[in-house]
């Protein structure tokens, strides 16, 4: 970082590429070279070094920063740090890219500007040799913290099922016992055998067909898996 401070000084000598940028064979105003460092040291301040991209990997993908997030910590307004991050574009020191998405009614959404920091800056400065050396490092702490990310993924994974699988186990205990406690002897009129035994494959295809109900949707409750499948069954009866 202390090495930018250089180009203020000595603009022409430290990063010839950067105040040729204007176009111009004057040298590059000073509020001018002020803005590209302080935009540099934001940028580099959130640099990926195993990437070189600006941003923050996490374990749902790479986040890109915003321009204006960029711009809220270089304490400049929005269009000086556009104009620097232009300098620093046609100095060949960034890149960037305009990533799109399609969205459902067939138009394009614009997402945020990959900015990824060029080899030649860290060359500039004699950092080359020492820019291969901490992105190997990066490279191999980004890939053990990917492996801990999976193996989250997969512990998360696997206590959700086994959730699902009690709160199932339960909801079928549930409805076996509301089931027998509708087979319990209550004051009635007689019926025959053959009655009973009709009541009897009635409730169980009710329950077999209420638990199908609540898997399909696990957010009906237990009176509404039993009615609908009543309204099922008595359909088919009708039928």
């Amino acid at each position: 970082m202390e090495r930018l401070k250089d180009y203020y000084y000595r603009p022409r000598k430290v990063i010839p590429s950067l105040d040729l940028a204007n176009g111009s064979e004057r040298q590059q105003r000073s509020e001018r070279r002020e803005a590209c460092i302080c935009l540099m040291a934001a940028l580099l301040k959130f640099t990926d070094v195993a990437s070189l991209r600006v941003g923050i990997p996490t374990k749902d993908g790479f986040v890109n920063l915003t321009v204006d997030l960029i711009a809220r910590h270089t304490g400049m307004n929005l269009k000086r740090v556009e104009r620097a991050l232009h300098d620093l574009k046609a100095a060949g020191l960034v890149t960037v890219s305009q990533p799109r998405q399609l969205k459902e009614d067939g138009t394009w959404k614009g997402l945020a500007a990959v900015k990824a920091i060029s080899r030649h800056l860290f060359a500039v400065f004699g950092l080359g040799s020492m820019l291969k050396y901490e992105r190997d490092k990066a490279s191999k702490r980004l890939k053990k913290k990917q492996r801990q990310w999976e193996q989250d993924a997969e512990t998360e994974k696997g206590q959700n099922t086994r959730t699902g699988r009690a709160r199932f186990g339960l909801f079928m205990g549930g409805m076996a016992s509301q089931v027998n406690d509708k087979r319990k002897p209550k004051p009635k009129p007689q019926t025959t055998n053959r009655q009973s035994r009709d009541d009897f494959e009635y409730r169980k295809q009710q329950m077999v067909r209420a638990g199908e109900l609540k898997q399909a949707n696990p957010d009906w409750s237990r009176d509404k898996c039993f009615e609908e499948a009543d309204k099922q069954l008595s359909g088919r009866r009708m039928a």
